[in-house]
């Protein structure tokens, strides 16, 4: 950092547990700072992440605040403003990205516009789109009474019901503004210091517009402008998912509203304003509740749907006399399925929106049959036919299944278990460092992606081929390589692209429906709107594997046998046209089986069903397993000794894996981390995946 005794910027981010995006933040500053001159001022509000001493080994000329609780955004950024030397001070967001010609814009704008005591830029979205609280009208009661009821969505342009985001005028358009976005807000030193920084009543939302407002009333203008623009990784620092944001937001509300209307209105006004924000409030904690668990109501709503038609088909043709045989009491019984349902799925961890746990379904659709068949038991006047909450338990299993599959695999921005096919990726940008990328993501046994090819920074391709990916392109075509390639998602190496190219093109792709993620600098982790990932997991030795759980192998021994009986009968006329192929076969050769060799026709691959339909009878007999190891190694030495299997998760990722390491890799994780439910998982993308050659 350069070191002068005059000071262009002062730079103040408050942070609260998310190290990653401010060392991402710190360095996309460094890049753009250019010849000014600058300072960074961090408050940190007690992070639990150790976000301190991970930036401060990083980025030692920091100046660190270091606060011991909590003590909220507006009183933060007061601290740091206190010990500001620079002419000018930009508060930002820590979840924020600046472009390369953010701070000198903003400067010079300052610089020839004496009139203007604060400034600030577009801000962008993740996904490449306008933020529209960039700028903003300060709020009154009639644009809260539009933005509560909804008519700012069904009347976009009209400047009384939805003023408060000026939708009316285009995003590229210079403007006065009366509000900036507390994200990105830059500011005469001189201006915060004669204001004595934010209101530190507001302990978070509403600082802004107070700050705002007070910076009008000392006779400055505030500008909008769009020249340049940062991202903004919204809400990555709170979590607006509870009850606590949904109080504190419309807290804060209420404070601004006594503190600059109060004596304006008269009581009975009041009382309806207070009134409109406890609504606004409970609206907004209702939906954010709805969109959280949605898949509990969805599930809910299956599970008493199948009832229903079960129950028609059980007496209506029977006895054709539905509506008196089902009894209103019956919707007693609907009440404890949905009731047991409810808490086996929190229990199980269902809910857990991280992980894709069919397993915890299975439980949970289990235990709540179980649970309603035996109250229904003890309470006779609503037994319920027992036969119909069997069915129900079967059927709603598969159904369940299909559309969790079915949800997992519409979402792009999912890596986890339960994706039948894995995301398809394009890295953009390249650089000494873009092999080992490769291989890190190619090893990270949950990241379930398929790298498509690699994107150069500049426009002429000077290599064709890095660790099997080929280089299909240049930057300058990165949209139509992704509509050509069928892409989900894209990496950005934020090293190789300057700021504003990455800007530019997630602008470009933003209507795509393609998910944007940043390759730190450092090559540690990747960084998307919801979560961060990291390349290197910590390496532990541990024996103690699951694969050797004594429940665990005892279900797989359970789960091999029941199917594996299933399938010779079903197959079973199969049987003799496989018998005449092995013996009329020139080209038999033999596995070996826990020390017996088992003759099959080769080569395996290109018979791989006539064989697998045979090793069906030594799944039977313990030899092999559906799930395993690989059947064929070529020479290769096997990490841990284990049954081999008809398939196996390195098998179906057989595909993208080209060193040996990284196929050891995702044997490794099966065995550490193994469950039936895994062995479910592998089966299924087996029978989908069309691609897979194993």
């Amino acid at each position: 950092m350069t070191q002068k005794t005059e000071i262009d910027i002062s730079i103040v981010i408050v942070n609260y547990n998310v190290k990653e995006f401010i060392a991402q933040l710190f360095d996309s500053i460094n890049r753009s700072i250019g010849e000014l001159t600058y300072e960074i001022l961090l408050v940190d509000n007690n992070s639990v992440d150790n976000s301190l001493n991970y930036l401060s080994s990083k980025f030692p000329d920091v100046v660190y605040i270091s606060n011991s609780s909590n003590i909220g955004f507006g009183k933060a950024n007061n601290q740091a403003f206190k010990e500001a030397k620079g002419t000018y001070t930009f508060i930002l967001n820590p979840d924020t990205l600046v472009q390369e010609n953010t701070l000198v814009r903003l400067k010079q704008f300052l610089d020839l516009n004496q009139e203007y005591g604060a400034v600030g830029c577009k801000l962008l979205n993740p996904d490449g789109s306008f933020a529209p609280e960039s700028r903003r009208q300060e709020p009154n009661p009639i644009s809260a009474l539009g933005q509560t009821i909804g008519l700012t969505k069904l009347f976009p342009n009209n400047k009384r019901w939805a003023g408060y985001y000026m939708n009316w005028l285009s995003e590229d358009k210079f403007t006065d503004v009366e509000v900036l976005s507390g994200a990105c807000m830059f500011f005469r030193t001189s201006v915060l210091k004669e204001l004595h920084g934010f209101d530190e009543r507001f302990f978070m939302y509403g600082e802004d517009i107070d700050l705002c407002k007070r910076t009008r009333d000392l006779g400055y203008k505030i500008g909008y402008l769009p020249s340049t623009s940062i991202i903004h990784y919204k809400g990555e620092s709170t979590k607006k998912d509870n009850i606590d944001y949904v109080v504190v937001f419309n807290k804060a509300m209420y404070q601004y509203f006594l503190k600059h209307y109060s004596k304006t209105y008269s009581y009975t006004f009041k009382f309806i304003i207070v009134v409109g924000i406890i609504i606004r409030g409970l609206i907004s904690y209702i939906r954010l509740k709805v969109l959280k668990y949605w898949q509990l109501l969805l599930d809910l709503l299956i599970l008493n749907s199948l009832i229903v038609p079960l129950f028609i088909w059980r007496y209506d043709i029977e006895y054709h006399t539905f509506f008196t045989n089902y009894k209103s009491g019956y919707l007693v019984v609907n009440l404890l399925l949905s009731s047991f349902y409810t808490l086996a799925g929190f229990q199980t961890g269902l809910y857990d929106s991280r992980k894709f746990l069919l397993g915890s379904m299975f439980k949970s659709v289990f235990l709540s049959i179980s649970g309603t068949i035996l109250v229904s038991f003890f309470l006779r006047d609503y037994a319920f036919s027992r036969l119909i909450l069997v069915l129900t338990c079967a059927f709603s299993t598969f159904v369940l299944t299909i559309v969790r599959l079915f949800v997992r695999n519409t979402q792009i921005n999912k890596t986890e278990s339960g994706r039948i096919k894995p995301l398809r990726i394009l890295i953009v940008g390249i650089d000494n460092r873009t092999p080992d990328i490769i291989r890190k993501i190619r090893s990270k046994v949950n990241w379930n992606y398929e790298i498509v090819g690699l994107v150069s920074q500049k426009n002429s391709i000077q290599i064709e081929q890095l660790e099997n990916v080929t280089v299909c392109g240049s930057v300058g075509n990165l949209s139509r390589l992704c509509q050509m390639l069928k892409i989900d998602q894209v990496f950005f190496s934020s090293n190789t692209l300057s700021n504003n190219e990455i800007v530019r093109q997630m602008t470009l792709i933003g209507e795509l429906n393609i998910h944007t993620k940043l390759i730190s600098e450092a090559k540690e982790y990747l960084i998307g709107k919801s979560n961060v990932e990291y390349f290197d997991d910590v390496p532990i030795l541990d024996l103690d594997l699951a694969y050797n759980n004594t429940f665990n192998v005892l279900t797989k021994r359970l789960f091999d046998i029941v199917l594996s009986i299933i399938l010779l009968i079903v197959f079973s006329p199969l049987a003799p046209f496989l018998y005449l192929k092995v013996i009329n076969s020139k080209n038999n050769d033999t596995i070996d089986l826990n020390g017996e060799n088992v003759s099959i026709l080769s080569p395996y691959k290109t018979f791989k069903w006539y064989n697998r339909y045979q090793l069906l009878i030594q799944i039977l007999r313990g030899s092999m397993s559906f799930i395993g190891a690989p059947l064929i190694r070529d020479g290769e030495e096997a990490p841990i000794k284990y049954k081999k299997g008809l398939t196996g998760l390195r098998q179906i990722n057989e595909h993208r894996l080209f060193r040996i390491e990284e196929k050891h890799q995702y044997e490794l994780h099966y065995l550490k981390f193994y469950s039936i439910w895994m062995d479910f998982d592998i089966l299924i993308k087996q029978l989908f995946n069309l691609k897979n050659k194993s």
